[in-house]
């Protein structure tokens, strides 16, 4: 064999060795992007899912605190109700036993002039412990709408705070 021949069969080997290195730099290359592109998208992906459950968390606890604010609200317009239950069948009682008291006077006059006055005096105080219990009412039910009303107030401001804002990009 001649040297020519001997180097073309060599020249083939060594050529065939460097397109094989090349494919395997280039497939190596290749697969190292392919794999560092998917590790980049499945950190993207663990950051939203992240920031999902964030979300979640924080709408659940805001749920959990207008819950609370209600439980809270409804708490206080009882008592303040049951308070003015009370305020109003003690106004009631105490009516009862003046026209009771005012009943026996009656009972008791010895002339027509007597009992006008009695009657007169009568209307006159009933009329104004009336005004001022139905003012003192009128203040108390303002207080408790104002009482009562406050938790749920206070959220609704935090929800325009919270959820007012521009979401950021």
């Amino acid at each position: 064999m001649s040297s020519k021949s001997k180097a073309a069969p060599a020249a083939g080997v060594e050529a065939v060795d460097a397109m094989v290195k090349t494919g395997t730099e280039a497939a190596t290359k290749g697969f190292e992007q392919a794999q560092a592109a998917m590790k980049q998208q499945i950190d993207e992906a663990q950051k939203h899912a992240a920031a999902a459950q964030k979300g979640i968390e924080e709408a659940l606890a805001f749920g959990r605190g207008n819950l609370e604010a209600f439980i809270q609200s409804s708490t206080i317009l009882t008592e303040g109700m049951q308070e003015m239950a009370r305020a109003s069948m003690a106004m009631s009682q105490a009516a009862l036993a003046e026209g009771i008291e005012t009943a026996k006077a009656f009972a008791a006059v010895k002339s027509v002039r007597e009992a006008i006055d009695l009657q007169a005096a009568f209307a006159k105080t009933s009329t104004e412990k009336l005004v001022a219990e139905t003012t003192k009412l009128s203040e108390s039910s303002a207080k408790l709408a104002e009482k009562a009303f406050a938790p749920v107030i206070e959220r609704v401001n935090l929800a325009v705070a919270t959820f007012g804002k521009p979401i950021a990009a």
